[in-house]
């Protein structure tokens, strides 16, 4: 029931489905700068202290473990959408971004969650939370997020990880796909990031690898809203490749489609 509820008001914050305005889930973001950094660094304190136990195989009650990571992360990347630069540093990222890009907060709280996966169980559910919970972050940011490293990084984790097998759903599909268009939006607004997506050969012999592109194939040719989104937002990565040549060869050495 609890992870229902959690769902429930993550599902809330996708487009068409804001939370309004005066609901009690908001408060936290509507506190002044320092409070909302300290009610930040809070959440992650609690984090801190179930990551550094051994892994979930080992841990006794990891099941309320990985719920409560759960929750903190929710409340963190809710506080952290909403975080902006200071007007005296309009430039520089907001405190809690400051303060996530220092601590590598979301690849150490994803990377300790993707653990969960060699158990089993629930990898689907959970992956479809991962995938809403970035989306959300990558949608609401007040903060061009993609152009530090630390949150490309997690980003490329998670993808990297919806390669892995599992079982599909609509909503782990619309999930990733959802996620992926608003990258490639992102991206349109500033091309010049597309590279940083385009990761080097994983071992000798193997070609590149652009997981934005990869993962929106699958779905191109699917009925419906969920292929429509798919095949817009492949359309806009090969238009955004027209000013990347490492990523136009990429997309026309790998693939059957031909950038403009």
């Amino acid at each position: 029931m609890e992870r229902m509820n959690w769902l429930s008001r993550l599902a809330s914050r996708v487009p068409g489905h804001r939370v309004p305005q005066g609901a009690s889930l908001q408060t936290p973001v509507m506190a002044d700068p320092e409070t909302c950094l300290m009610v930040f660094k809070n959440h992650w304190s609690q984090v801190v202290r179930i990551l550094e136990r051994q892994g979930p195989r080992a841990a006794p009650g990891g099941a309320d473990d990985l719920s409560a990571v759960r929750n903190h992360t929710y409340q963190m990347l809710t506080l952290l959408a909403e975080d902006r630069a200071v007007p005296s540093a309009p430039a520089a990222p907001g405190p809690l971004l400051e303060f996530a890009l220092h601590e590598d907060l979301l690849t150490r709280v994803l990377a300790w969650q993707l653990q969960w996966d060699e158990l089993g169980d629930g990898v689907e559910e959970r992956r479809t939370e991962q995938l809403k919970l970035f989306e959300m972050l990558v949608s609401e940011a007040r903060q061009p997020l993609l152009r530090h490293g630390p949150v490309r990084e997690a980003l490329l984790t998670l993808l990297d990880a919806c390669g892995r097998p599992v079982p599909s759903s609509p909503a782990l599909d619309e999930g990733l796909v959802l996620l992926l268009s608003q990258l490639c939006v992102c991206l349109a607004r500033e091309p010049s990031l597309l590279e940083f997506f385009l990761q080097p050969p994983p071992e000798p012999g193997a070609a590149p690898r652009l997981l934005l592109f990869s993962r929106l194939v699958p779905f191109v040719h699917r009925e419906g809203t969920l292929g429509q989104q798919a095949r817009d937002a492949l359309l806009l990565l090969m238009a955004l490749s027209a000013g990347s040549p490492t990523v136009g060869r990429y997309i026309a050495d790998h693939s059957y489609f031909c950038p403009g």
